[in-house]
């Protein structure tokens, strides 16, 4: 998907998302109006592999399924894999999302901001070392409940629906042949609709990714993720029938990833 150019789709209540532009293409739908997921050439939506710098997105969506958990400010690129997965990417049935962060400018401070009716967003780019080291700062955050607050239903009226999500990446070129990157990524969401049930869950995602060119031909990447998932479901109504359930996913990746370059046609991964 070419990150730029999604800038000129025109997605619900303006804002960019990775996510809604990809079920334009052939063979990718989502699960339903307004609902979260996506089924791939047929197969079932927990079959998809959603990665974030090179570590596993748990759940990729926003606000019911409105709105994606990836930052568009904040992506570099994004590569889908709809069939014929490469190994490297482990055991998904249906596809891969494989979705990469930019780089901060190491030469002069630079930014991107925008504000919407549902959230707003702001990204920051930072020289650390000019010209070899620079710190990418992004953040969105909803005031959402406006809308919910709007709607009359006597139902709705205690509803609430919110989430933010926080990305850092830090980039330095340690040499001529050596460059490192870390990422940290966090997105909260929360919300309670027409009941007394407060639904909460959270992807916390942090990866280093060492790369080293060996000679022209021999190139290697060397990467550490770890990916952490929480859901909480907090029922508060009657005490006898009140209940606080919850669960957690934790994973953690050791990654050595080798390229031979064998001419310009042709090169090996491994």
């Amino acid at each position: 998907i070419d990150i730029e150019n999604i800038k000129n789709v025109p997605l619900i209540l303006g804002e960019r998302d990775i996510f809604k532009v990809a079920t334009t293409l052939p063979g990718i739908k989502t699960t339903g109006e307004g609902s979260a997921g996506f089924n791939v050439r047929g197969g079932k939506d927990d079959q998809n592999l959603f990665l974030l710098d090179d570590a596993v997105l748990y759940n990729p969506s926003h606000f019911l399924g409105f709105f994606s958990s990836v930052n568009p400010f904040t992506t570099k690129k994004a590569d889908i894999y709809k069939g014929s997965i490469p190994a490297e990417f482990g055991g998904r049935l249906s596809s891969v999302f494989d979705i990469k962060s930019k780089s901060g400018n190491t030469e002069k401070v630079s930014g991107e901001a925008g504000i919407g009716p549902v959230m707003s967003n702001v990204t920051l780019e930072i020289p650390v070392i000019k010209g070899k080291s620079s710190l990418l700062l992004g953040g969105r955050a909803s005031y959402s409940d406006w809308i919910l607050k709007a709607i009359k239903d006597s139902n709705l009226e205690n509803s609430q629906a919110s989430f933010y999500d926080i990305l850092l990446k830090y980039n330095h070129q340690l040499s001529k042949k050596d460059n490192l990157e870390t990422s940290f990524y966090y997105s909260h969401d929360k919300y309670s609709i027409s009941s007394d049930s407060v639904y909460k869950y959270s992807n916390q995602l942090a990866s280093v990714k060492w790369n080293h060119d060996f000679n022209e031909k021999n190139k290697s990447s060397f990467i550490i993720t770890s990916s952490n998932y929480k859901f909480n479901i907090d029922y508060n109504s009657q005490p006898q029938k009140s209940f606080d359930y919850g669960y957690r996913i934790n994973e953690t990746q050791f990654i050595f990833k080798m390229k031979y370059i064998m001419n310009e046609k042709n090169v090996f991964n491994y």
